[in-house]
């Protein structure tokens, strides 16, 4: 890792270099740029390009069912119900001769209202606004 950031060093002309965390936020770029663009063109051929929306829009309900559940951390619930998520949706996609957009926008919205339903049901949904519309200062 020490050679490529040398490497860096000497062949970029710009003084954000010398911090090691644009270093690596660069080789990340380096790396998952391409890998991005061969994802894109199969995304948008099996037309999911609608899927990886949906799901992120998803894990609200699993972040409600984890506080259902009385779960300090929401994570572990929030990521077991997006694979279940993603499991059905390509279960009932190749069921249907439906459009798979159309299959995940229906399961999109579905999973959403559940998610907010659950949430609100207990009256404090002001602490969840965060994990709905995001919180600029967790970056």
């Amino acid at each position: 890792m020490q050679t490529l950031y040398n490497i860096m060093e000497t062949v970029l002309p710009f003084s954000w270099v010398q911090y090691n965390f644009m270093k690596n936020a660069l080789l990340a770029i380096l790396i998952i740029t391409p890998l991005f663009g061969i994802l894109g063109t199969m995304i948008v051929n099996n037309k999911m390009a609608f899927f990886s929306d949906a799901l992120g829009h998803s894990a609200l309900t699993g972040v409600a069912i984890g506080t259902l559940f009385g779960m300090v951390d929401t994570n572990i619930a929030m990521l077991v119900f997006a694979v279940v998520f993603a499991l059905l949706l390509n279960k009932i996609k190749r069921r249907n001769t439906v459009s798979t957009d159309t299959v995940i926008s229906v399961f999109s919205s579905l999973s959403m209202s559940i998610g907010l339903v659950i949430l609100s049901r207990g009256g404090n949904f002001s602490k969840y606004t965060g994990l709905l519309v995001g919180d600029i200062l967790s970056i």
